[in-house]
């Protein structure tokens, strides 16, 4: 794994706070030239520290909820399972592919409009490799929360709460087909520039910055991070999948500030399914794991029942807009039922 330097965590902490900001911008903050910045972050990307720059899209606001998929898989070689996971990166309707070690092999995240569009997607998926799974559990996310690595930067306080998250409950956001093929440009690169969106959308640049700017104050665009190459960022991830019994509100409320404050939660999602958590953490061996994992029992022993573990090794796919024809069909769904 590539051994980064102080300047290098602290490129990264920017990226991951705002990764569409400028390498002049990140340059005034982390003492480089821009040109040293943009050297870095080329080099990030040529070396595959870095596998997406990621744009966080409230997608309750585009009229789709995400359902993770994590499957156990049986009587395949590599080849068959490269396989899999092709198919997965290449649907319309699957928005993250991970694999991992533990009690899941493989984990995806589809994106549906609703149940009957689930179980298309589940079947197309069954039909050509159901004989493939062992076993699976899918869980439908309520709200999935972003954290900013603090860890790259060894802050003494959390960095400020950021509205950078996306729910389950619907609440769709009128655009036209321009919008949607700028959110797809983005959902494969944060850091696209207006200029490269300009040339595929046919607008005027002024006009993909305005149509950026109103898509980010309607809330459908939340946030612009990074998305890590674990096979050469120097930080194991990890998720942990977590059942509560009892839980209040107020025991929520605590678990999450805990997550928020704790510089190596990344991520946290509210689930509806055999599990009621989920918690990403990127620590710098499983002995840091061990020892987070520990304060958590300790802190919230009142309302923990169980937890798995996964270490996720490898994020082949990080999209959460990865389609126009299915969000356009979504979009004329509301319009009709408007």
């Amino acid at each position: 794994m590539k051994k980064l330097d102080v300047k290098d965590r602290k490129i990264l902490y920017e990226l991951d706070v705002n990764s569409r900001q400028t390498n002049s911008g990140i340059a005034k903050k982390v003492g480089l030239s821009k040109q040293v910045v943009g050297f870095r972050i080329k080099r990030f990307i040529k070396e595959k520290i870095i596998s997406f720059f990621y744009s966080v899209i409230d997608i309750s606001k585009l009229s789709f909820t995400v359902h993770k998929n994590f499957l156990r898989l049986q009587n395949l070689d590599s080849g068959k399972e490269k396989e899999l996971i092709d198919f997965l990166i290449n649907h319309p309707n699957v928005v993250w592919v991970a694999s991992c070690d533990g009690k899941f092999d493989l984990a995806f995240g589809t994106w549906a409009k609703d149940m009957a569009f689930l179980d298309k997607t589940i079947t197309e998926l069954n039909k050509n490799f159901g004989r493939y799974i062992a076993e699976r559990q899918i869980a439908t996310i309520i709200r999935g929360d972003y954290f900013v690595r603090d860890y790259l930067i060894s802050k003494e306080k959390p960095s400020p709460y950021r509205e950078s998250f996306f729910g389950a409950v619907h609440a769709p956001v009128k655009m036209d087909r321009n919008d949607w093929k700028i959110l797809v440009s983005l959902g494969k690169d944060s850091r696209i520039t207006a200029v490269d969106i300009s040339k595929e959308v046919k607008l005027s640049v002024d006009a993909i910055v305005e149509r950026i700017k109103k898509l980010e104050k309607s809330g459908v665009i939340k946030h612009y991070n990074i998305v890590p190459n674990e096979s050469k960022y120097p930080y194991i991830h990890y998720k942990v999948l977590i059942g509560f019994r009892n839980i209040s509100e107020k025991r929520e409320i605590s678990i999450r500030e805990y997550c928020r404050t704790n510089p190596n939660i990344i991520y946290i999602v509210k689930s509806l399914g055999s599990w009621e958590f989920e918690i990403d953490l990127e620590v710098e061996d499983a002995e840091q794991f061990r020892d987070i994992m520990m304060d958590i029992k300790t802190r919230f022993n009142d309302i923990l029942k169980d937890y798995s573990a996964l270490h996720i090794y490898q994020v082949h796919k990080y999209n959460f807009c990865p389609s126009i024809q299915s969000s356009i069909q979504a979009q004329i769904i509301y319009k009709n039922k408007k």
